[in-house]
């Protein structure tokens, strides 16, 4: 809810700027000289055709240093995806203190309900989006709400089983399990379930000699996901990285050659 809030306002502080600048340049129009900034204006107003052209160059720059810094900037998930790719899997019998990856199957110990179909679960990812309708009925979606529940549950592998304590899990590349919707919302929820085959990065910490695992202080992570998806990810991830980069050296050369 926090993040819709400040994507929210960040759209509102760009339209806001996009109407200030409409309403300066209609005041302009009308008082010219009485203006402030009005020696600026004119240069532009007389010159237009040289901004446009530097536009041109600058504009699609500007939407590069956009994507980019939105595609490398940190979060929860990207660290898991970072971290599991980097850490070997380690059985629950042979663990030591730290950042671990272990993969198991779920064991359910106190069970929750689901928002959406009620099913029985150790854990929920809730969302709840706003259906917007264009003139051809063409639906698109907008987070109102989001939320993560979870109980304690246990990870099993041969070796053994552990706990896990799941303040602060973020569930990873995980489909949506059940979905409802009416005229004006939509509601998925995406579920953990006793007996799911899992992955799972945390932290592995221990307590009157009993070990469990948490969220990791300072990578801040403890993230869960499936291992069969986990494995699709590692596959193919290299061949999208591959892919983004070739994008981005193709945009730069377009952007050295207009700037010529």
């Amino acid at each position: 809810m926090e993040n819709n809030k400040k994507k929210s306002f960040a759209g509102y502080i760009i339209v806001g700027i996009i109407l200030l600048c409409f309403l300066y340049f209609i005041l302009w129009l009308i008082f010219k000289e009485k203006m402030p900034f009005h020696q600026y204006a004119y240069e532009i107003a007389n010159n237009y055709d040289a901004y446009a052209e530097k536009a041109l160059i600058v504009l699609p720059l500007v939407f590069f240093v956009f994507i980019f810094f939105t595609v490398m900037r940190p979060t929860p998930a990207k660290r898991f995806l970072r971290l599991q790719a980097s850490l070997p899997t380690s059985k629950i019998k042979s663990l030591a203190k730290g950042l671990v990856e272990i993969e198991g199957t779920l064991i359910m110990k106190t069970p929750l309900s689901s928002p959406v179909d009620h099913e029985t679960c150790i854990g929920y990812y809730y969302t709840i989006e706003d259906i917007d309708r264009d003139s051809d009925g063409k639906e698109s979606y907008t987070t109102v709400h989001r939320e993560t529940q979870c109980n304690s549950f246990q990870i099993r592998d041969e070796t053994g089983i552990i706990e896990v304590e799941p303040e602060g899990i973020e569930f990873v590349l995980l489909g949506e399990t059940n979905i409802s919707s009416n005229n004006s919302k939509r509601y998925t929820e995406t579920l953990l379930k006793d007996g799911q085959k899992m992955l799972l990065v945390g932290y592995a910490d221990s307590k009157n000699a009993v070990s469990f695992i948490r969220k990791d202080d300072h990578y801040k992570v403890l993230g869960i996901t499936s291992s069969s998806g986990i494995t699709v990810w590692n596959k193919y991830q290299p061949l999208l990285r591959s892919f983004l980069f070739t994008c981005s050296a193709i945009l730069l050369i377009i952007i050295y050659i207009l700037i010529q």
